[in-house]
């Protein structure tokens, strides 16, 4: 077992612990989360995919007032026709004149004119029905994508693409047969398939068997009676005809040629938007935003339940003092000493106040931009956007340990650790579900504050629980034992060091302990002396005399000039 291990084991005090969690939990996730964030359903930053779906009906995803207003400024599909004064038209009964703005761009005309050539050339190839027309069939160009659906398109008005310019380019135009091109109209291609042509043809082929039926029994004695008949039979006639032409219709090729246009479409919308400065600011803004509410959150989270737990020192103290000889004096000195206290208190943990300032800014940037990512896709729900802010501070706190290991962890510490830190963020996660659940049931007053309380408590619960377990639990240990068993080489080569300096630090230690036979005062008398002569002469003497007096061997002898001149030829 690791000493990281044995001290958690030594220092594990249930209700202390579960005190510590539980504050922290009312005060961050389940306090100053509800005040400083408002949830949204789809996020706060606009998104295609969501604009599109608040306007198709969904009113209660967010969408900005700013975007609101753009698409309510969008303008009539088919505007009033102005005289050169800027005035409006009316026509010879008084009523407006419109223009179909789609229909007389030259892009449209141009097209239809290309296409009519190549009908009377018998190479117009109609993709509804999977055949070319025929040179006398009635011939129209449609928009695969309605001109009204693209006019009325949030996600286009969002992007601030052209409707005209966007329904009328080739991508966009399909001839086909006038009857399903009027019958198709302004539906989309799954309303026209799935509902508008099956309905159509059992109203057709119905009313052409009653009036098959009814011409049975038409008498024709007067030519009006026959003029009668005639027209019955010309009514047949004609359903017959848009019976067969709703039926050569090739509904795998219709969706396929809605699929290709609708993706030229939505990819060019969605390029214009999502690389504009005006979807980047938005991101920008509403990332640098969460972020410095969730810095702010858990940063005074920390501060809050600091100067909990000073209070909860002091009030016991201050109670006591209200029972016995009360004084203002005295309760005002207490006061200033809790105060003093709790300063002190939060100046000591002032290093960890900023590391979690800055963990949860780096968790709040980073779940801002995931939930507007997932929403360019689909739309999050509001406890979507909570789930993510609370993974992404634990998040950005395993990683940093994984990455940066600030503690020097080994293997099976660190794993310790880090699965410490995502199961924490698991359990706060699941007490904001419990929370989203039990504010629903607990609609009395103080309902609200009475589910942020009890999820709180079953956060800490579970926090605790999982603590225990992975520090405590037999089978957990054996896993961080085995796991610590494989060091780096780097690690490895640290222990040598450290081992190395302790075996140094252990022989200087007892070589410290060692006597040279020399006393302090002889020591002092010895240098005294040496200080004192001036010739080389005399000091050669009083080294002579102190190696004879401590019998040192030397490799030549002391006071002969000649034997050590010769040791020192012998060196070289």
């Amino acid at each position: 077992m690791s000493a990281t291990s044995a001290s958690v084991r030594a220092d594990f005090h249930l209700t202390e612990e579960l005190n510590k969690t539980v504050v922290q939990s009312l005060v961050s996730s389940f306090g100053l989360d509800f005040l400083l964030f408002e949830d949204k359903k789809g996020g706060e930053v606009a998104t295609v995919h969501n604009v599109r779906k608040h306007h198709n009906g969904e009113s209660d995803i967010y969408v900005a007032e700013q975007v609101k207003q753009e698409f309510e400024n969008r303008g009539a599909y088919k505007p009033a026709k102005l005289d050169a004064d800027g005035n409006q038209v009316f026509n010879s009964k008084g009523k407006a004149v419109k223009v179909d703005r789609y229909h007389a761009d030259s892009g449209y005309k141009s097209r239809g004119a290309v296409d009519k050539t190549l009908q009377q050339e018998g190479q117009l190839y109609d993709a509804y029905r999977g055949q070319n027309m025929a040179r006398n069939d009635n011939r129209q160009l449609d928009h695969i994508i309605s001109s009204n659906e693209v006019h009325n398109d949030a996600g286009r008005v969002l992007a601030g693409l052209d409707g005209v310019e966007l329904a009328n380019q080739g991508s966009n135009f399909q001839s086909t047969h006038s009857y399903i091109n009027n019958l198709k109209s302004a539906h989309s291609m799954d309303a026209f398939l799935g509902d508008v042509l099956p309905r159509t043809l059992e109203s057709k082929k119905a009313r052409i068997k009653t009036n098959q039926d009814k011409l049975v029994a038409m008498p024709e004695s007067t030519p009006q009676q026959r003029h009668e008949k005639r027209k019955l039979e010309d009514s047949i006639a004609k359903d017959k005809g848009h019976v067969e032409v709703l039926e050569s219709i090739d509904a795998d090729k219709m969706r396929e040629a809605d699929k290709q246009a609708r993706q030229q479409y939505d990819g060019q919308i969605n390029a214009k938007y999502y690389t504009s400065s005006k979807f980047l600011k938005s991101t920008g803004y509403e990332s640098a935003k969460s972020g410095l509410k969730m810095g702010m959150r858990q940063a005074l989270g920390m501060i809050l339940a600091e100067v909990w737990f000073e209070l909860k020192e002091h009030i016991p103290s201050l109670y006591k003092d209200s029972q016995g000889n009360f004084t203002l004096e005295r309760f005002l000195d207490r006061l200033k000493t809790m105060a003093v206290d709790i300063w002190t208190r939060i100046k000591a943990r002032f290093k960890d106040i900023l590391t979690e300032f800055k963990d949860g800014a780096i968790g709040g940037v980073l779940s801002s931009l995931t939930t507007t990512v997932m929403n360019i896709f689909f739309t999050t729900q509001k406890l979507i956007g909570k789930l993510i802010r609370e993974m992404w501070t634990s998040l950005v706190s395993a990683a940093k340990m994984v990455f940066f290991n600030p503690s020097k962890l080994s293997a099976g510490d660190l794993a310790r650790e880090v699965t410490r830190i995502l199961s924490t963020g698991v359990a706060v996660a699941m007490g904001v579900i419990l929370n989203q659940h039990l504010a629903t049931i607990m609609t009395f007053p103080l309902g609200s504050e009475l589910a942020a309380f009890l999820s709180a408590i079953a956060t800490g619960l579970m926090t605790l629980g999982i603590t225990y377990f992975l520090d405590h639990s037999e089978v957990m240990q054996k896993v961080w034992n085995f796991l610590n068993q494989f060091k780096s080489e780097a690690r490895r080569t640290l222990e040598y060091f450290q081992k190395v300096n302790t075996e140094l630090d252990r022989y200087l230690v007892e070589l410290a302990a060692l006597e040279f036979n020399l006393a302090p005062q002889e020591m002092a008398q010895f240098t005294d002396s040496l200080v004192a002569v001036n010739s080389e002469y005399e000091k050669g003497l009083i080294l002579t005399q102190e190696i004879k007096k401590r019998d040192i061997e030397l490799p030549f002898e002391a006071g002969n000039l000649d034997s050590t001149r010769s040791w020192l030829k012998s060196l070289c």
